[in-house]
């Protein structure tokens, strides 16, 4: 029982045929569907989702030049709500955002910063990565002037090709530092907590390798892992490796020994993947040496200037 396709199944039986009557002439004119936050919105919904902010609902974006009736479209829908109620209603709580009528523009402003695609570097490094992810997931149901999947279509095209490389090379010099480098010299001095931070860190900055990789953003952490299992190559085989990584949770020296086999098989999927992509030519095994080569390859002056290992 997903929440998206339970919206979508709301919105063209019950309220499709009736925002066509009563605004024959906007109509042509607005979009509708459900995206943004929300586990449902990336289809992760289950049994535990149920419990807050999931049920049935759908935006209504309008157009800059009718945004005067974002009021009287929302009156629309409450009513509707009231009138036709869903079999599973959405419950917002505290923290749950709101889900209602919008323009297209502050949908995407309140997302990622700015009412369309970022127009300078600076916008695209203050557009958090998570928030992109929202930005462009769930499901347009209607949208008659393309306005609104046109920016969501113009976004799917991931960040500017420096940036991706900047991001790149430091989650290169991040994996080599954590599990290249510091995992097995972490363990020998016994320091099982910074042994632990270490592991996480590397974790981390694997599943957003392989985003990068591929050209998708990374959704919120608690959905990451789950997301990097659908991801086309090399998502599948690094999401089983971290889970041997994960499942391995001993301190004694076998247990290491498993663990830092996990991490330099890890690292070597990167290396041939970042061969494959053109991002790196060397031979080298320690993923330091790639970051710095990605570093290299920037066309931006700026970025390139920075320490390979400066996350931006």
């Amino acid at each position: 029982m997903n929440g998206l396709e339970l919206s979508r199944e709301y919105f063209f039986s019950s309220a499709d045929q009736l925002l066509r009557r009563d605004f024959p002439g906007l109509y042509p004119r607005l979009a509708a569907g459900l995206a943004g936050n929300g586990s449902d919105c990336f289809g992760y919904d289950d049994d535990i989702s149920r419990d807050h902010d999931w049920g049935v609902d759908f935006f209504i974006w309008v157009t800059d030049e009718d945004k005067d009736l974002i009021p009287q479209l929302q009156k629309w829908k409450d009513d509707l709500f009231i009138k036709v109620p869903p079999e599973y209603p959405r419950a917002r709580s505290e923290y749950g955002a709101d889900v209602g009528v919008m323009s297209c523009g502050g949908f995407y402003s309140g997302l990622i910063g700015t009412p369309g695609v970022p127009e300078t570097l600076n916008e695209w490094i203050r557009a958090p990565e998570e928030n992109l992810a929202m930005a462009v997931n769930g499901m347009v149901f209607i949208d008659g002037p393309d306005s609104f999947t046109k920016t969501r279509n113009e976004l799917m095209g991931f960040y500017p090709e420096d940036l991706r490389r900047k991001r790149i090379a430091a989650k290169c010099m991040a994996l080599a530092q954590t599990g290249q480098y510091n995992h097995e010299r972490t363990a020998r001095r016994g320091d099982y907590v910074t042994l632990r931070a270490v592991i996480s860190r590397f974790s981390d900055a694997a599943i957003a390798m392989v985003f990068l990789l591929n050209k998708t953003y990374r959704p919120y952490y608690k959905w990451a892992y789950r997301a990097l299992r659908d991801l086309p190559p090399p998502g599948a085989e690094v999401a089983a490796l971290l889970l041997d990584i994960a499942d391995t949770g001993g301190f004694d020296d076998g247990s290491q020994e498993r663990r830092q086999a996990y991490i330099d098989e890890l690292c070597a999927v990167f290396t041939r993947e970042l061969k494959a992509q053109g991002l790196s030519r060397t031979g080298d095994w320690f993923l330091a040496a790639h970051g710095e080569e990605v570093q290299n390859g920037i066309g931006d002056s700026f970025l390139r200037s920075l320490p390979a290992q400066y996350e931006i």
